[in-house]
């Protein structure tokens, strides 16, 4: 044991008397807390990201306080400050009677002042020693956050936070529908807008807006009105909705605060997490068969939504394709529902607007009800105008009327036969390679074969149908958009408002069933005033259609053949080295969906037999199995295909990958004269040998 000289003295700080009296009241064994009685959309929600569990949120440090049938929750004042100015006082609330506690804490008050003083102090130094350097910093560090000239915006009669919102954005001037339909709409004005794809039409509607929810906020409207949402944008799928939300935001976020709460509402996320988000939500952008979900039995929620300035239905004509069309009738029904309790004057006034890239021109007629039109679709919309309840008449706003493409695409049309599109699918990536290429199919089932297909022969692509989980939906688009060789392989749900950046190519397997669908198909290339090209793979049986279909689209060209869509040279040669890898790939494809479909056929009834509680006979359903399949032989011929065989055939696959596609090019005799040795050499790592200049023309 040390001597007592030499042991050392503990600190008032160690001493048990300064530990109780900093932290408890004489009398108490625990430090009394400061708590806050919040409810569920006012707790400090964290995201928790895991694998199939979208949008899910936890929170941690909260009591839970029942009183009579309502549940309030408790949470300590540290959680929801955030580090505010509570953080920064003691942990205690009272002072022990004696004179050391009050000098302790006396003292340690001095000494916190003295320090926050000496921070100040030198922080003031450093910015004066930065200004001295350099006077003109601070208007520098203005000029990088006000962005590009918007001088052109201002004939809008925008307010300047909407002006340096736009700055940010990097948008210097307006478009077409930008400056028909602002003005309209901020004079109060129904609208239906009709402009190109890559046009702007999310601004269009989205500043108008934004500069209605800023004035409500500036003092100009009522409490009540300001805690209601401002708008309520419909859209047709959950990937344009998200995107939706994402440009609102954008525009949102570069507003000085206060700025509106954007709130994206679909399916396949979290319908909790939503229903928080729409208890303070400014604007809300929604597809309408989760917001009917949500709002369906929802009275305070209906009651909120009564009272929306904007009722927004962008690709209006898709919301019909879609299937759609109940979950709207009943949303605008219960939009309308409190003017017959209410008096009209205590409703705001409420714009319904209506955007779209094919929007018919008759519409504004049949609205009239002096439509001779037999499409049914064209009577299906007209049907959705009268169901939006236009307050007023609407104006017809088409930015381009004389045309429906965007002026920077080219259009091109390969010929093939029907069993062959996968090569000449093929063909058609390799001539184009190092491009954002987006492979449109009519069914489901085509892309579940093509995207294997494509991967096999070493290509990146990506399947997109609706069948998917949103999860992976949201993750095929944002590996699409990260990678610039990328290929999509999608349905139509990737057609409409998906705004990928640099897309370069658009393909066409299957021709569209309707032309307005090519529209929006070759609309994802070519934005924004950027070039880009869309090739349709026409077979025999797929003449007429295409016929149709370019009439229709280039109607306006009349009898000039520059509007109509001109065959591209494809030469046949280069198709014909590229059989055979084609076809392994194919076969191997076919196999593993044919093995993955018979084990979940036979997974499915090994489930039924099991929730029925009976015992699942092998012997009978292969039986029964070999009699589905007699009428599809080749299906089955794939199913029964072995692990060597499979293997034999990845085999070779891989020999002929590996080997470049000679294209004339005499290997025994290369110093004959016809070969150029010098580019052969340079391109070494080409795909193909020989065959210079290939292209199609793009």
């Amino acid at each position: 044991m040390a001597p007592a000289t030499k042991k050392r003295k503990l600190g008032a700080s160690w001493s048990p008397s300064a530990k109780r009296s900093q932290g408890q009241h004489p009398g108490t064994t625990k430090a009394r807390r400061k708590l806050r009685i919040l409810d569920a959309a006012s707790l400090p929600w964290k995201p928790f990201d895991d694998e199939g569990l979208g949008g899910l949120e936890v929170i941690s440090g909260v009591e839970v306080v029942k009183s009579g049938g309502e549940v309030r929750f408790a949470v300590s004042g540290e959680q929801v400050g955030g580090g505010g100015d509570d953080d920064k006082e003691p942990s205690f609330e009272g002072f022990s009677d004696g004179e050391k506690g009050q000098t302790d804490a006396v003292t340690d008050t001095a000494k916190r002042n003295k320090a926050k003083k000496s921070k100040a102090k030198r922080k003031t130094k450093e910015e004066a020693t930065v200004a001295d350097a350099n006077p003109f910093s601070a208007l520098e560090d203005e000029d990088e956050g006000n962005g590009v000239d918007v001088a052109d915006w201002k004939e809008l009669k925008l307010s300047p936070r909407i002006l340096s919102a736009i700055a940010k954005l990097g948008f210097a001037q307006p478009t077409t529908i930008q400056k028909m339909t602002i003005p309209a709409i901020a004079a109060g004005e129904d609208v239906i807008g009709k402009a190109q794809t890559g046009s702007g039409k999310t601004l269009a509607f989205g500043i108008p807006v934004v500069e209605r929810w800023l004035a409500a906020h500036d003092g100009d409207g009522d409490g009540d009105q300001q805690r209601s949402p401002v708008a309520l944008v419909l859209s047709p799928t959950r990937e344009l909705a998200k995107q939706l939300g994402q440009h609102l935001k954008a525009l949102c976020d570069g507003l000085m605060a206060p700025a509106p709460y954007v709130c994206v509402v679909t399916g396949g996320l979290s319908i909790q997490k939503q229903q928080r988000q729409l208890a303070k939500a400014d604007i809300i952008v929604a597809t309408p068969g989760r917001l009917w979900e949500v709002m369906d039995g929802d009275a305070r929620l209906q009651k909120s939504l009564a009272r929306i300035r904007f009722l927004i239905v962008d690709e209006a004509d898709r919301l019909l394709a879609a299937g759609h069309f109940a979950e709207v009738e009943d949303i605008v029904g219960a939009l309308d529902r409190r003017d017959a309790d209410e008096a009209a004057e205590e409703l705001p006034p409420r714009q319904t607007l209506v955007f779209s890239a094919t929007l018919s021109m008759h519409l504004q007629t049949k609205l009239a009800g002096r439509a001779r039109s037999r499409d049914a679709d064209e009577e299906k919309m007209a049907y959705l105008l009268r169901c939006l309840s236009f307050r007023r008449e609407p104006k017809l706003l088409d930015a381009n009327p004389t045309a429906l493409m965007a002026q920077g695409l080219r259009e091109g049309l390969v010929e093939c036969g029907a069993a062959e599109k996968d090569l000449y699918l093929y063909t058609v990536l390799l001539l184009n390679p190092n491009r954002r290429t987006l492979v449109f199919t009519n069914s489901i089932s085509a892309v579940r074969r093509l995207a294997p297909l494509l991967q096999q022969l070493q290509l990146e692509a990506l399947p997109l149908h609706s069948q998917l989980a949103q999860k992976a939906r949201l993750r095929a688009i944002e590996r699409f958009a990260g990678s610039p060789t990328a290929i999509l392989v999608a349905t139509d749900v990737a057609a409409r408002g998906l705004d990928i950046p640099h897309v370069d190519l658009v393909v066409h397997y299957h021709v569209p069933r309707s032309a307005d669908t090519y529209i929006h198909r070759s609309g994802r290339t070519a934005r924004a005033h950027r070039a880009g090209a869309s090739l349709l793979l026409c077979s025999p049986d797929e003449v007429v259609p295409t016929r149709r279909l370019a009439a229709r689209v280039h109607a306006n060209g009349g009898a000039n053949k520059a509007h109509l869509i001109p065959l591209l040279p494809l030469d046949v040669t280069v198709a014909a080295r590229l059989r055979r890898r084609v076809s392994l790939a194919k076969r191997i494809a076919d196999v593993a969906l044919a093995k993955n479909k018979a084990r979940s056929d036979d997974a499915w009834l090994r489930a039924a037999a099991d929730e029925l509680g009976v015992e699942y006979d092998d012997a009978a359903a292969a039986a029964a199995e070999g009699k589905k399949k007699k009428g599809n032989t080749a299906a089955a011929a794939a199913a029964a295909v072995s692990k060597a065989e499979m293997a034999a055939l990845r085999q070779q696959l891989s020999a002929e990958l590996g080997r470049r596609v000679n294209l004339g090019v005499s290997e025994r005799y290369l110093a004959g004269g016809r070969v150029d040795v010098g580019a052969l050499l340079k391109d070494r790592e080409g795909i193909f040998l020989g065959g210079d200049g290939l292209s199609l023309g793009l």
